[in-house]
Protein backbone atom coordinates (compact mmCIF):
# COMPACT_ATOMS: atom_id res chain seq x y z
CA UNK A 1 0.00 0.00 0.00
CA UNK A 2 1.22 3.43 -0.65
CA UNK A 3 -0.33 6.75 0.57
CA UNK A 4 -1.10 9.33 -1.39
CA UNK A 5 1.37 12.50 -1.65
CA UNK A 6 0.10 15.01 0.95
CA UNK A 7 1.24 18.64 2.04
CA UNK A 8 1.12 19.47 5.60
CA UNK A 9 0.15 23.01 6.76
CA UNK A 10 0.65 23.62 10.48
CA UNK A 11 -1.57 26.91 11.45
CA UNK A 12 0.68 27.58 14.25
CA UNK A 13 3.66 28.93 12.47
CA UNK A 14 1.54 30.64 9.60
CA UNK A 15 -0.46 32.35 12.17
CA UNK A 16 2.44 33.38 14.11
CA UNK A 17 3.75 35.52 10.98
CA UNK A 18 0.33 36.61 10.10
CA UNK A 19 -1.46 39.51 11.37
CA UNK A 20 -4.44 39.34 9.10
CA UNK A 21 -6.76 36.48 8.30
CA UNK A 22 -5.86 37.82 4.43
CA UNK A 23 -2.07 36.94 5.39
CA UNK A 24 -3.01 34.08 6.08
CA UNK A 25 -4.98 32.92 3.05
CA UNK A 26 -1.88 34.20 1.14
CA UNK A 27 0.54 32.38 3.14
CA UNK A 28 -1.27 29.21 3.16
CA UNK A 29 -1.79 29.77 -0.72
CA UNK A 30 2.05 30.68 -1.04
CA UNK A 31 3.09 27.27 0.98
CA UNK A 32 1.18 25.02 -1.13
CA UNK A 33 2.37 27.01 -4.12
CA UNK A 34 5.43 26.11 -3.39
CA UNK A 35 5.21 22.65 -2.13
CA UNK A 36 3.58 21.81 -5.36
CA UNK A 37 6.61 23.58 -7.18
CA UNK A 38 8.95 21.22 -5.11
CA UNK A 39 7.13 18.24 -6.22
CA UNK A 40 7.91 18.80 -9.81
CA UNK A 41 11.06 19.45 -9.46
CA UNK A 42 11.74 23.12 -8.76
CA UNK A 43 14.47 24.03 -6.55
CA UNK A 44 14.05 27.03 -3.96
CA UNK A 45 15.67 29.96 -5.99
CA UNK A 46 13.75 29.21 -8.73
CA UNK A 47 10.83 28.96 -6.49
CA UNK A 48 11.62 32.48 -5.14
CA UNK A 49 11.95 33.75 -8.73
CA UNK A 50 8.47 32.95 -9.67
CA UNK A 51 7.60 34.87 -6.45
CA UNK A 52 6.44 31.15 -4.27
CA UNK A 53 9.58 31.49 -1.83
Amino acid sequence: LVLPDKISIYQGPIESICRTDDEVREQVRTTVLHEIGHYFGIDDERLHELGMG
